[in-house]
């Protein structure tokens, strides 16, 4: 709590890049602890200490709050944002009224809800598909966008995709470990199509070569 306070969360954000114009699109907000004696702390690190704890939460609207501040920054100096999307930790499904806090925020800054994207992952299954539709329904209902997040990485229920509608499905980085994989490459051509099929974009994560954007943008991944 003493860290948050002191300001040593923070947050940067990280472009999402059009395959084909080479422009940035939007972004997601990544967190970072910057401790005074360690240094720079990575995710991988504090977020399952926090996860445990349940203080995940707290972090993930202080987070949110911030990338308001950003957009009404952005705004005020008279550009035109690129939507940000922010992580919801599976914890935030179980506080009452948690998206009445968010609302509250996006109110309190006056950004318009199509520039807020929140992303949820498939882990949240495991708490009943019922609240996870809710919730979504729920995002929408605010005006804000939502997607999927972690696509492919081990939990993956296509049923979902039935019963809920997402802004973006972001096929999981597992996926792109090796370009010559015959069978990730299956796997990848059949999630674009499938998201193209039901009207979703796709968002390719931990894409590091030039081979593997030219794939993309044949399969016509966003």
């Amino acid at each position: 709590a003493a860290a948050l306070e002191q300001g040593e969360f923070q947050v940067y954000l990280q472009p999402k890049v059009n395959c084909f114009t080479g422009r940035i699109v939007g972004a997601e907000a990544l967190t970072r602890w910057v401790d005074p004696e360690k240094g720079l702390v990575m995710p991988a690190e504090f977020i399952p200490v926090l996860e445990h704890s349940g203080f995940i939460t707290k972090l993930d609207l202080y987070v949110f709050g911030q990338v308001c501040a950003t957009l009404r920054g952005w705004l005020d100096a008279g550009l035109e944002p690129v939507p940000i999307s922010i992580n919801f930790s599976r914890a935030s499904l179980w506080q009452p009224h948690v998206m009445e806090q968010y609302d509250r925020l996006r109110r309190k800054y006056a950004v318009p809800g199509k520039y807020l994207e929140i992303e949820l992952t498939e882990t949240f299954l495991a708490d009943g598909e019922g609240a996870f539709v809710a919730l979504v329904d729920e995002i929408h209902a605010l005006g804000m966008r939502c997607a999927i997040d972690d696509f492919g990485s081990g939990y993956s229920s296509f049923s979902v995709l039935t019963n809920t509608r997402f802004s973006a499905l972001k096929i999981d980085r597992s996926l792109f470990q090796d370009e010559c994989n015959f069978r990730e490459r299956v796997l990848v051509r059949h999630i674009v199509q499938m998201a193209h099929e039901l009207g979703i974009a796709t968002v390719a994560e931990g894409v590091e070569t030039r081979d593997y954007v030219e794939y993309l943008k044949r399969l016509g991944c966003e």
